[in-house]
C-alpha cells in the first residue's frame, strides 16, 4: 500500500538504461546531506517481466556462445575512471571489466561451452569479446548491488516487480500506469526505459507472412536472436537468410556449435583459414543473402574501442563550430563528411607509408607532408579531393590504390559473377582477406581507416543530440547513406566470427546469394526463393526464411501495448521532422524536451513526470543501442548515463519541491 506521504517512481524497464538511471538515482541520495534527507519518503517500483539488470537481450541463461561485438573493456553501465570526475559513482557502482575481474566464482567467456579458438587475436583479457549471456551477469549483479543500497537508504523501499506495464496515463497531478495483470499503480514520476520491444511488420514483410502461413510454409520475422528457436528446424533443411549483420553471426553460431558441430583453430595457418569445421549432421543448410552481398566486416584487434593510433585532425570541434558560424542549415553530406573523408583518408595513408614504404618512388614522408597539405587546402568536396588525390598517389606510389572508403559497403559493385560456384569463391577469399587486415590490428591500412571513420561516428552522434545537423540531412544522409556504411564497415563481430563463416563456408555449411537480392514466395513451387542479379545462377528455393534483424525501432510501428498506447490515446506523439523536399515526415522516436527528456503529448503538451531513456530517444539521438564506454566523456560515449543522471537529478529535485510545498 502507498503511503500518501511518499513520492513514487516507477521504472518502467529494468534492462541496462533502467539500472543505470536507478545507479544515478542512488549516487544522488548518497551525496544528499543528513539534513537535506529528511523530506518525503521515496518509495521506488521497478517494472520488467525479464531479469532486472540484464533484460532480455542480455539475458544470463542464453547460450554463451552469443558473443558481444565490444571488447570487454569498453561497457558500463555505470560511472567509472575518468566519467566519474563529471559523474560521481555511487557506493555501487562497477564497470563491466572491474567486475569481471572481481567477481568470485564468475566463468570468462573463455572458461564457457564457446567454440575452440574463442576471441581469436586478442591482446589480453580485457580486449577480448566476452560472451553476452557473461555481460549479463554483470548487470544482473550491479542491480542486485544498487537495488541492496537503495533499499537501506533511510527513507527509501524498493518494489521489484516481474511484470510488464501494458498503459500509463496522467491522473489527478500523477500517472496512473497499468499491468498486464489487470492491476494499476500510481507514481509521480515514471522513467520509460524499455530497450528493444516488439514492433508489427512492414508492408513487405506482413505480406510475405500472410502468404508464408498460407502455404504453410515458416517466416521468422526480425526478432531479438535469443527469442528465435533454432530446435525447430530440421536438419539438412535449405534456411533462407535476410540479412548479414549482428543477428546473422547469431544465427550461424547457433546452426552450427549450437548443434554440436566442432570448429578446429590452427593458430599457425594463414589468416582466414585458422579454422576448419566439422559438421555433427544436424546443421541445416544456410543460404545467406544482403543488400551488400558480404557481412559486416571484423573488428580489428588493435587495442581500443577506437584503435589506439587513430587522431581525427580535420573533423574537430574547431572545424565544426567554424561549418556552424558559416551555414545556416549543416549538412553532413556537403559540411561534415568531407572533413571525416579527410580523416579517414590521411589514416589510411599515414598507416600505409609506414607499414608498406616500398610501395613509394619518392620518400613516403614526403608524400606523407604533401598529401596533409592537399587536405588541409583542398577546398573542393568529395569528388574534387578524390580526383586530386589519386593525381598526387599516382606520382609517388603508382602500384598504390587510392582508398575509396564509400566503395568498401560495395565491394562488388557492377561485377557479375557466371556462376554460384565462382560467387562462392569470391565470398571466401573475401572473408579471408578481411581476416588477414583484422589480424593485422595497428598494421593494416584499411582497419585503421575504419577506426578513423568510427571515431567521427562517435563525434556525429554528439553533433546529433546537440541538434547541429538539420532534420533533411538526418534523414537523406546520415540515415541514407552513412549510417549503412559505417555500420557494415566498423560494428561488426570479433574476427573469430568471420573465421568461423569463411570454415562454414568452405565446409558447404554455409552458401551466399550474392548482391542485391530478391526474396519472394513461388506459389507454384509452394516455396520461398532467392536469387541474386549479380549472379548467373538458378533461383534458390527453401520452405523457411528467417529475418537477421531486430524487430523495427519505431514507436509508430511498435507493437508493445505501453508504447503503443502512449500513442493512441495521445499521451506521446513521435517527433515531427522534415524530409530534404522540406515535407513533414514522423521521427522513430518519441517526441520529447531537451535533455532530461520528458514525454510531449499529442498536443504539444510535457508530461512533466515521463522521461525517457534508451531506444525511443532515437528521434533526438543516434546510435542509441551502444553503451556507455567505461571511462568516457559524458557528451560523447557516456552520454547514456547522463541521460540517466539528468532524469535521476530532476526527479529528486521535483520530490524535495513537493515536499516544501506539502
Amino acid at each position: 500500500m502507498q503511503s500518501p506521504q511518499e513520492h513514487v517512481i516507477a521504472v518502467v524497464g529494468a534492462g541496462p538504461r533502467g539500472t543505470s538511471f536507478l545507479e544515478r538515482l542512488l549516487s544522488h541520495l548518497e551525496r544528499i546531506t543528513a539534513d537535506a534527507a529528511r523530506t518525503r519518503p521515496l518509495r521506488l517500483i521497478i517494472i520488467d517481466p525479464a531479469p532486472h539488470g540484464p533484460g532480455r537481450v542480455w539475458d544470463p541463461e542464453q547460450s554463451p556462445l552469443f558473443l558481444m561485438n565490444t571488447p570487454a573493456s569498453f561497457p558500463t553501465a555505470a560511472p567509472t575512471a575518468a566519467t566519474c570526475a563529471q559523474l560521481p559513482a555511487s557506493s555501487a557502482a562497477m564497470s563491466y571489466a572491474e567486475w569481471r575481474r572481481s567477481a568470485p566464482g564468475r566463468r570468462s567467456a573463455a572458461d564457457a561451452e564457446t567454440a575452440p579458438g574463442q576471441n581469436l587475436g586478442g591482446e589480453g583479457d580485457d580486449n577480448d569479446y566476452p560472451a553476452r549471456a557473461d555481460y549479463g551477469r554483470y548487470l544482473a549483479a550491479l542491480h542486485q548491488g544498487v537495488v541492496e543500497e537503495l533499499d537501506a537508504l533511510e527513507g527509501v523501499t524498493v518494489d521489484s516487480r516481474r511484470a510488464s506495464a501494458t498503459g500509463l496515463r496522467p491522473r489527478r497531478g500523477t500517472y496512473e500506469i497499468t499491468l498486464d495483470d489487470g492491476t494499476w499503480l500510481s507514481a509521480h514520476a515514471a522513467v520509460l526505459s524499455l530497450g528493444h520491444v516488439p514492433a508489427r511488420l512492414n508492408e513487405s514483410a506482413a505480406r510475405i507472412a500472410v502468404v508464408a502461413e498460407e502455404l504453410g510454409l515458416h517466416y521468422v520475422p526480425p526478432s531479438v536472436p535469443t527469442d528465435v528457436d533454432l530446435d525447430v528446424i530440421p536438419a539438412g533443411e535449405p534456411v533462407l537468410i535476410r540479412g548479414m549483420g549482428l543477428n546473422f553471426f547469431d544465427l550461424m553460431i547457433g546452426f552450427t556449435a549450437g548443434r554440436g558441430g566442432v570448429f578446429t583453430h590452427d593458430p599457425g595457418a594463414p589468416a582466414g583459414r585458422r579454422m576448419t569445421y566439422t559438421p555433427s549432421g544436424r546443421e541445416p543448410h544456410l543460404i545467406a543473402g544482403a543488400r551488400r552481398g558480404t557481412p559486416y566486416r571484423a573488428k580489428s584487434v588493435a587495442r581500443g574501442f577506437v584503435p589506439d593510433g587513430v587522431e581525427l585532425v580535420h573533423f574537430t570541434d574547431e572545424a565544426v563550430a567554424d561549418v556552424v558560424a558559416r551555414h545556416e542549415t549543416v549538412e553532413f553530406a556537403a559540411h561534415l563528411w568531407p572533413l571525416l573523408q579527410r580523416d579517414v583518408l590521411r589514416t589510411y595513408y599515414r598507416t600505409l607509408a609506414r607499414v608498406s614504404p616500398e610501395l613509394f618512388q619518392t620518400d613516403a614522408e614526403d608524400f606523407l607532408v604533401e598529401f596533409d597539405a592537399l587536405l588541409r587546402t583542398s577546398r573542393g568536396g568529395e569528388q574534387v579531393l578524390n580526383a586530386q588525390g589519386r593525381r598526387m598517389l599516382s606520382h609517388h606510389a603508382p602500384d598504390a590504390l587510392w582508398f575509396d572508403v564509400r566503395a568498401m559497403a560495395r565491394p562488388f559493385a557492377d561485377t557479375i559473377f557466371d556462376s554460384s560456384a565462382q560467387y562462392q569463391q569470391q565470398l571466401q577469399a573475401y572473408l579471408e582477406d578481411d581476416a588477414h587486415s583484422s589480424v593485422a590490428g595497428a598494421a593494416s591500412p584499411v582497419k585503421m581507416a575504419v577506426g578513423a571513420l568510427h571515431a567521427g561516428r562517435l563525434k556525429l552522434k554528439s553533433l546529433i543530440s546537440e541538434h547541429v545537423i538539420s532534420d533533411a540531412s538526418l534523414v537523406s544522409d546520415v540515415e541514407g547513406w552513412f549510417e549503412a556504411l559505417v555500420e557494415g564497415l566498423a560494428s561488426g563481430p570479433p574476427v573469430q566470427r568471420i573465421e568461423e563463416l569463411a570454415a562454414l563456408s568452405r565446409a558447404g555449411v554455409v552458401e551466399f546469394l550474392g548482391p542485391d537480392p530478391n526474396f519472394e514466395i513461388a506459389r507454384e513451387s509452394g516455396t520461398f526463393t532467392a536469387e541474386s542479379p549479380w549472379v548467373d545462377a538458378d533461383p534458390v528455393h527453401a520452405r523457411w526464411l528467417l529475418e537477421a534483424m531486430m524487430p523495427a525501432n519505431r514507436v509508430q510501428l511498435s507493437d508493445s501495448p505501453l508504447v503503443a498506447g502512449l500513442l493512441s490515446d495521445g499521451y506521446a506523439r513521435p517527433r515531427e521532422i522534415l524530409d530534404a523536399v522540406g515535407a513533414p515526415r514522423a521521427g522513430k522516436g518519441f517526441d520529447v524536451t531537451e535533455q532530461p527528456y520528458r514525454l510531449i503529448d499529442a498536443r504539444g503538451e510535457v508530461l512533466d513526470g515521463v522521461y525517457v531513456l534508451g531506444l525511443q530517444l532515437s528521434s533526438v539521438q543516434w546510435g542509441t543501442a551502444i553503451a556507455a564506454e567505461s571511462g568516457g566523456a559524458v557528451e560523447d560515449t557516456a552520454r547514456t548515463l547522463a541521460d540517466a543522471d539528468a532524469a535521476a537529478s530532476r526527479i529528486l529535485t521535483q520530490a524535495r519541491l513537493s515536499e516544501l510545498s506539502a
